[in-house]
């Protein structure tokens, strides 16, 4: 039921009562004012959705009315009712601020409509301002979050021209905002970037993809600054891109946090080694029999110290040598070498322990093996540690298999690697490969563990119940050697069928001797 309220201003009574009556038959309310200076008092008490008004009425016309209306009601809409005659008059109210004018005499039929227009007009005008002051508090609340952002904010627009920026983004480039805007990232950010890398705000815009994530550094007046960066684009109510929007956090006091504790693990583990060393050395003496016979149960329990001082002392260089990896400070000498010659050195290594173990151990070498461009050293870690992982994970009466081939690239096998292990533009399409796995018929390995056990300290659950619990460093120190060798590791397994680690190490990747430090 309509109960929108309508003021009728108007001095001729007949008229008012006609408008009254078919107003109120139509469903509205109304009220009367006889003249200029009532409508104003009654306006001034109460809210009207609609004022009917007549030009011509004594002391205050209805053009001075519809100019107070405008400037003190500016919610109020207005119609004019003016005679026949005088529609030059209402064309000039309407310039003034009248949405309608209906002449007299008028049919009540186009009355009626008029009314229902400036109504519907007025409640879509309220509708709109109301949105327009929540979208404004919205706004206000979103710029007070920005502004109170601890990272830098930066939004740009297809054309790399910088559109908004934060209050910290002002603060971190020492310049003002009225500066900074309309700018180009080049004559705004001095950056160095590693190698491959992008910045991420001109990545988005060119691929219209978030980047999550980046690493790089901003020159700063003390010198470079670390940074943490994820960009992502920005899109118009037509899904059309119109720019993107760049979220930078500084991270020096994380680099010097993590630098902190790098250091600290090093003196650790390094300092670690020389007791273990002395243990082992004093195991000797006692074992050897130079501070006196021992009887076999002695030398049983003495053999197994000296393994878990072995034991120990690889987990450390391990941990020491991963270090080094992401410090950029692992001395890699890489030769052509005789792949069959060093699985040859693995195999004595394991052949005995296998056996005291109860487990088959097996080596599966295709002849003639190409020369491969390799780290001597930190492939046969790297490859014992495969081994030694399969040996931990394997039932007594189990079977090991470690197999050497050449193979070139299988996109199908490639398929079948974790997702987000690598990035999907790293793996080739095309290439030779010597390909090394290691296959056990141990416990496996649940399919949502297989993507993170290549991270440090990270074991699948099932395999924390392995013959040892072990650090999850063994396998870390794997993708460590197989990224310096430019090469990819990953595992195949089903839980409690076993598992198949493959490694391949590219062919042509080095075609001459290099050192990497």
């Amino acid at each position: 039921m309509i109960s929108d309220k309508i003021l009728i201003a108007d001095d001729e009574s007949d008229i008012a009562l006609i408008l009254k009556l078919q107003l109120e038959d139509a469903g509205y309310k109304t009220v009367r004012a006889r003249d200029g200076a009532e409508a104003l008092e009654m306006l001034a008490k109460e809210q009207f959705e609609l004022l009917l008004l007549d030009i011509k009425m004594p002391k205050i016309d209805g053009m001075q009315v519809l100019r107070h209306v405008r400037t003190s009601y500016p919610a109020t809409v207005v119609v004019m009712m003016t005679a026949h005659g005088n529609e030059d008059i209402a064309v000039q109210a309407m310039k003034d601020g009248a949405l309608d004018y209906i002449a007299k005499p008028f049919s009540n039929d186009d009355m009626i409509k008029r009314v229902e227009r400036a109504i519907n007009y007025n409640r879509t005008l309220q509708e709109n301002q109301n949105l327009q002051r929540q979208l404004a508090a919205e706004q206000m609340k979103t710029e007070a979050i920005l502004q109170g952002m601890a990272e830098l904010l930066i939004a740009v627009d297809t054309n790399g021209l910088v559109i908004s920026v934060n209050r910290m983004a002002e603060y971190f480039l020492g310049i003002s905002r009225d500066m900074i805007i309309g700018k180009s990232l080049d004559e705004l950010l001095e950056v160095e970037l590693p190698e491959n890398v992008e910045l991420p705000l001109r990545k988005v815009l060119l691929t219209g993809a978030p980047e999550i994530d980046v690493n790089y550094s901003i020159a700063g007046p003390t010198g470079n600054i670390p940074v943490l960066s994820s960009a992502a684009p920005l899109y118009d109510n037509s899904g059309d891109l119109i720019g993107a929007v760049e979220i930078i956090r500084d991270i020096t006091s994380l680099k010097a946090l993590e630098r902190e504790r790098e250091d600290f693990v090093s003196m650790l583990t390094h300092d670690l080694k020389n007791p273990i060393t002395s243990i082992v050395g004093s195991l000797d003496l006692v074992r050897e029999g130079r501070l006196g016979p021992i009887n076999p149960d002695q030398r049983e329990f003495l053999e197994s110290a000296e393994e878990s001082c072995s034991e120990m002392v690889e987990m450390i260089n391990s941990l020491l040598d991963i270090h080094k990896f992401e410090a950029g400070k692992m001395v890699m000498n890489f030769r052509e070498e005789k792949v069959a010659h060093l699985l040859d050195k693995v195999a004595a290594q394991f052949s005995a322990v296998a056996a005291k173990q109860q487990l088959e151990l097996t080596f599966a070498i295709e002849n003639k093996l190409s020369e491969c461009s390799l780290d001597r050293t930190t492939f046969i870690r790297m490859v014992s540690n495969l081994v030694t992982n399969a040996m931990k994970f394997t039932r007594e009466g189990g079977r090991i298999t470690v197999g050497a081939a050449v193979r070139d690239a299988d996109a199908q096998e490639m398929a079948s690697m974790p997702k987000n292990l690598y990035p999907a533009a790293l793996l080739p399409a095309t290439g030779r490969f010597l390909k090394i796995t290691v296959t056990d018929s141990g416990a496996g390995i649940p399919s949502d563990a297989l993507a993170s056990i290549f991270d440090r300290y990270v074991q699948a659950e099932n395999r924390r119940m392995g013959k040892t619990k072990g650090t999850g460093l063994g396998l870390a120190f794997c993708r460590k050697v197989m990224d310096a060798h430019k090469g990819f590791i990953w595992a195949e397994s089903e839980e409690g069928k076993g598992s198949r680690f493959i490694a391949l190490f590219p062919l042509s990747g080095r075609t001459e001797n290099e050192t990497q430090h």
